[in-house]
């Protein structure tokens, strides 16, 4: 599947509670702390909370934690249990919102900023008071389906005020895909047809560590897949598994990623990933690489590849591969 917008983590200062804050919290919630701002809000993610405690140039430190809760069920646990620290003073950031971009990023901003009235300001500008009702919009090219760091985030930021966040979430979802598109090159998805060969033929171990990336790096949508036939020569069929890729990725793209699903660590083919966008086979030798033979130029995409990935990902395709290639040995 593919996120295009979701929640960011909500943001508090918090002042006077420096003292058994942390073991109030122990009993109700599961949090971790940060040396730094960066680590933190690289380690939140949606429908977590972000509290910075302390405060700066009155020679206390300052403290970065992540609540794995929303804010306003934390500060009404302070209020409403015995002998729990009560914050003297708290600061709320902007509520903020997360847009995948693909492309274009000023034709998407610039649209999205016209159609709400929208202001246009700074990622900085998230560690600031908010205005009343102000809700952040940011945008990252990156996938949604994991915590994002500061530098996965783009610089310029949209601020919206006059709507509730609720329904401001619930009209660009359903506006989504249409402002998503707008930023492709010729504002069109494209309609691919993945092909597995194996003459092991496990099949559905090459298409789990498909599935795997594809899902990884929410590269579009699978419209259809089973069982089909290809032709090695005249009269000669091959079993194959196909998939229907509908992505915002082109083609070219794809195919890097195909190729560096092909080999393993140590460089051993694993199974044959062929690309058609219509009857036109997308061929690896088209794709603008000079490293070499497809070997080292597969091998190099997978390289390219597993720096992409979650780090939980990386290992289900490492145990993937070692077995695979255990199979092989069972069966010769």
């Amino acid at each position: 599947m593919l996120s295009i917008v979701r929640g960011g983590p909500r943001i508090m200062f918090m002042r006077g509670v420096e003292d058994g804050f942390e073991k109030a919290l122990s009993g109700k919630f599961t949090f971790h702390e940060y040396p730094v701002l960066e680590d933190a809000y690289n380690n939140a993610g949606e429908g977590q909370s972000m509290i910075l405690l302390g405060r700066p140039g009155r020679g206390m430190k300052r403290r970065f934690l992540v609540v794995d809760s929303l804010s306003d069920e934390i500060l009404a646990f302070l209020l409403n249990r015995k002998n729990a620290p009560v914050p003297k003073y708290v600061l709320m950031m902007p509520r903020t919102l997360l847009f995948r971009i693909f492309g274009e990023k000023e034709r998407v901003i610039n649209q999205i900023a016209a159609d709400y009235g929208a202001k246009k300001g700074k990622f900085g500008s998230l560690l600031r008071p908010s205005r009343r009702g102000s809700i952040a919009v940011c945008f990252t090219a990156s996938p949604l389906n994991r915590p994002l760091s500061f530098e996965n985030i783009m610089d310029d930021i949209l601020h919206i005020q006059g709507i509730p966040y609720e329904s401001l979430f619930k009209s660009l979802r359903s506006r989504a895909l249409w402002y998503f598109s707008e930023g492709l090159e010729n504002r069109q998805w494209n309609d691919l047809e993945i092909r597995i060969y194996d003459s092991w033929g496990y099949f559905m171990e090459h298409y789990e560590r498909l599935r795997t990336v594809l899902e990884s790096l929410e590269a579009g949508m699978v419209l259809g897949e089973g069982w089909g036939k290809d032709y090695a020569h005249i009269l000669m069929t091959v079993k194959i598994y196909r998939l229907r890729l509908f992505t915002f990725l082109p083609p070219k793209a794809v195919k890097e990623i195909l190729m560096g699903l092909e080999y393993s660590a140590d460089g051993t083919r694993l199974a044959d990933l062929d690309l058609y966008m219509g009857r036109d086979k997308i061929s690896w030798g088209g794709i603008g690489q000079k490293a070499g033979d497809r070997g080292t130029l597969g091998f190099s995409f997978r390289e390219k590849l597993f720096s992409r990935l979650f780090e939980e990902d990386r290992k289900k395709l490492q145990e993937s591969e070692v077995r695979i290639l255990n199979l092989r040995k069972e069966n010769t």
